[in-house]
């Protein structure tokens, strides 16, 4: 998943470099720390959210139930492809409306960031923390085994910090 996300972040500042070359580092380092805000707004008030319908439901379960249901299924660590590529169109379209053609740097930045995440993910739910890291380790697993509904934040506890979901326990 790393060469296909490298790919797609590549040609997204390819073409915004063909676009205007003058937004783009602002804008690429401004997707980046945005990247960390959408985490922990989408799991806590998405991927947490209670729902009645039983299709939406079913689809919110894929989406993100089964990981806490199977939290070391390695296959639900990183979104696959295509839907990534969705996502990624819903996401240029809205960022479009805000930054114009910077939207390929400020998108670039936003999935590097989403990258940063999901390999901190992965590697939480598959590896020992590393010596210098057990503490960001420890803060996600909270959230698994301890307090779903705290520490929502995966690769950083920044957001959880300021929005005062830290568990107890940390």
């Amino acid at each position: 998943m790393i060469p296909f996300h490298l790919t797609v972040i590549s040609l997204q500042l390819f073409i915004g470099l063909n676009k205007d070359i003058h937004l783009g580092f602002g804008l690429f380092l401004f997707g980046v720390f945005s990247w960390s805000l959408a985490e922990y707004v989408l799991h806590r008030w998405l991927f947490h959210l209670e729902l009645k319908h039983s299709l939406v439901k079913a689809f919110h379960f894929a989406m993100h139930g089964y990981h806490h249901k199977e939290p070391k299924d390695t296959n639900r660590l990183y979104m696959p492809p295509i839907p990534a590529l969705l996502f990624l169109g819903v996401f240029w379209v809205l960022f479009s409306l805000f930054f114009g053609q910077g939207a390929w740097f400020f998108l670039a930045g936003f999935e590097l960031g989403y990258l940063f995440y999901s390999t901190v993910h992965f590697l939480v739910h598959t590896r020992k923390a590393p010596k210098y890291f057990t503490w960001l380790w420890h803060h996600h697993l909270i959230h698994h085994y301890k307090e779903p509904e705290r520490a929502y934040g995966v690769s950083s506890r920044f957001w959880d910090r300021i929005f005062r979901t830290m568990p107890t326990d940390n």
